[in-house]
């Protein structure tokens, strides 16, 4: 069984502070465009992921800001990753395991995993950071992508 969290999955240029997105197909055509262009993902990605989201939907009725978490199969990845968006507002997002209930998402960490089952560990310690209401403040209030970065390095111990 892999384990993603040997790998570093943060990086200061894959943090992404207050765009504005219609939606989160314009967020992953966004996001697709640098992840490509870095060498992170394959060509492949971009409909994957759209395709996963639209069947598995992500976001996390957190409080008190919502996050979502979209993340796709592993031969669609070359380099693991977490992509951090704060937005510029909200992105509407379906509600994970509740497509017919919108949420109105802040955050989005897109994740890329390239390891079979290596991403369990990381879901797990993710998920007690989104439910720690200090955690999503601090990311809201942050002031640049290098303290976002601090944030998520000290609190997410990968």
């Amino acid at each position: 069984m892999g384990n993603e969290s040997s790998e570093q999955m943060f990086f200061e240029d894959l943090i992404l502070l207050d765009k504005d997105f219609q939606n989160n197909n314009q967020f992953f055509e966004f996001t697709f465009s640098v992840l490509r262009k870095k060498g992170y993902v394959n060509n492949s990605f971009l409909d994957a992921i759209k395709k996963r989201e639209s069947s598995f939907p992500t976001a996390l009725p957190t409080e008190p800001y919502v996050v979502a978490m979209p993340h796709t199969d592993i031969e669609h990845v070359i380099k693991p990753f977490i992509f951090f968006t704060r937005v510029k507002g909200t992105i509407p997002w379906c509600e994970m395991a509740n497509n017919d209930h919108v949420l109105n998402a802040n955050f989005v960490f897109l994740l890329g995993f390239n390891k079979k089952n290596g991403h369990i560990d990381l879901l797990q310690k993710l998920m007690s950071c989104f439910v720690n209401s200090c955690f999503l403040e601090s990311l809201f209030h942050a002031k640049n992508k290098h303290e976002v970065f601090t944030l998520l390095t000290s609190n997410i111990n990968l």
